[in-house]
């Protein structure tokens, strides 16, 4: 038994952990517009493999024994993994790099890269513009600004951390069902054991659907978006399957089985282009391991409270294991957990704006509802006041912000460049070094250099991402105008 427990325990949960993160991080960034499709495109294979696997190891072992079973499904394993190791690649550095102004601890960084010989920019790659701006053409650069942080810092920070319970609650109901879903056919609706494995290979598809679905779904509506869909979906589907039990409506229960893991493989998808976007493809690897220990809590803590509320339905208050009852009571408590993680989404910044955006007097919190920040503040001992902000008043807020953190930036200079831009006019002209602080009429030479005090024009609130360099040509800036869609 001991064997048992390191070998499979140890060895196979370390070797499952480092092939499931690996290839997550890597196919990102081959598709750095819609990562939420690449991350669904290398975790929907973990739930498509139950559909291709659950018919297969027990023929094996009528015909080979269990251990020769072992033997044969390792050895394929080994080869089938040594094969896409040697196909394993990441894409060139230039395909993985977001550009933007980096905002960290108060500093606006700036980091100026080689250009080669050439066009400065060709129109294929020019960013949009205001149509008011008095910009030429060729330094007219709109990139969303950036938030860097280390490791250490992502973890501490309140995202995180409300991503984590969020992702815990999504995670918690679709492991525990999956893990009595066999149980729950033979037992409460009275099918065979062929039909219960059949019921569970067919849900591993839905896994699969719903890994790739729910991520793609992510490219369109927003991370936070489709896991509200998810949660809300899991919290309706577990308020009715009481009643589904009790009825034993075997259709209605494989209709809302087949959906909530939809939603629960959709979790798995999308959790890697949700930590992309708030704390960038730097950290995601780290940041990804450390999140799906959410996943062995949920599998552990919530199979042993299951299990233990479960026992006691049976052995204390004389149901069997047929009793839609010792089932509806832990529906109870999973479909708690998923509005909880609900309500927790609710307050995660998902944008680079709410989070940097400060808190104003008396302010305890806010969220975003239907795309504008209802701000809850306290005006006295027990008083509280809710405020609905109006687009025109956070874009004010917005560029106030924006205005002062522009006082304090550092420019980064890499390499000497001398680009000519398409009217033959010298662009670029830098040498290798570090600026010191600066402010931006001063040094910064490119979109945020036409000066401090000018007008900011309404832009609509940007998403995470947190390069570490960024592509800026430098050029003379008319004086004129520091727009908010400029960083």
């Amino acid at each position: 038994m001991e064997v048992v427990f390191v070998g499979y325990g140890v060895v196979s949960g370390l070797g499952l952990g480092l092939c499931y993160i690996s290839p997550i991080s890597a196919l990102q960034k081959w598709f750095p517009e819609r990562k939420g499709l690449g991350a669904g495109l290398s975790v929907c294979g973990f739930g498509i493999g139950g559909l291709i696997c659950a018919k297969i190891p027990l023929p094996l072992i009528n015909a080979i024994g269990l251990t020769n079973t072992f033997l044969v499904i390792g050895a394929t394993y080994w080869f089938i993994l040594m094969f896409c190791a040697f196909v394993f690649r990441f894409p060139p550095p230039e395909r993985t790099k977001t550009r933007g102004p980096i905002f960290r601890n108060g500093t606006v960084f700036i980091t100026r890269k080689q250009q080669k010989h050439g066009s400065a920019q060709d129109e294929k790659s020019m960013p949009p513009v205001m149509a008011d701006s008095k910009t030429p053409p060729q330094n007219r650069i709109v990139y969303e600004p950036a938030i860097d942080l280390t490791l250490r810092e992502a973890l501490s920070t309140y995202e995180y951390m409300g991503m984590y319970m969020m992702f815990l609650a999504n995670l918690v109901s679709g492991l525990v069902i999956l893990s009595r879903l066999a149980d729950m056919c033979i037992n409460v609706f009275e099918k065979s054991a062929d039909t219960a494995s059949t019921v569970v290979a067919i849900n591993g598809g839905f896994n699969f659907v719903g890994r790739l679905m729910f991520s793609s779904l992510s490219d369109v509506i927003g991370r936070k978006p489709s896991y509200l869909v998810m949660l809300g979906t899991q919290v309706v589907i577990l308020a009715v399957l009481p009643l589904i039990f009790v009825t034993k409506n075997y259709w209605a229960f494989l209709l809302a089985i087949w959906t909530l893991t939809c939603a629960y493989g959709g979790g798995f998808g999308t959790i890697p282009a949700f930590i992309h976007d708030l704390f960038g493809m730097h950290n995601i690897s780290g940041l990804h391991g450390i999140l799906l220990t959410a996943w062995s809590i949920a599998g552990v803590g919530g199979g042993i409270l299951f299990t233990l509320i479960y026992n006691h339905m049976i052995k204390h208050r004389g149901y069997t294991a047929a009793s839609p009852e010792v089932y509806n009571v832990n529906f109870y408590w999973l479909c708690a957990c998923a509005a909880i993680g609900f309500v927790v989404l609710l307050f995660v910044r998902s944008t680079v704006r709410d989070r940097l955006l400060p808190r104003v007097g008396g302010e305890v919190t806010r969220l975003r509802v239907f795309g504008r920040i209802l701000r809850f503040e306290k005006t006295g001992t027990f008083k509280f006041k809710m405020t609905y902000l109006l687009q025109e008043e956070e874009d004010k807020e917005w560029a106030s912000f924006w205005k002062a953190s522009l006082k304090n930036i550092e420019v980064r200079e890499e390499t000497t460049v001398v680009t000519t831009g398409s009217m033959g006019d010298v662009i670029g002209g830098t040498e290798r070094g570090a600026g010191g602080n600066t402010n931006a009429e001063r040094n910064l030479g490119g979109p945020i250099a036409a000066g401090v005090g000018g007008d900011f024009h309404r832009s609509e609130a940007p998403r995470i991402d947190a390069p570490r360099n960024t592509d800026i040509p430098r050029g003379d800036v008319p004086r004129g105008e520091v727009r908010a869609d400029m960083v």
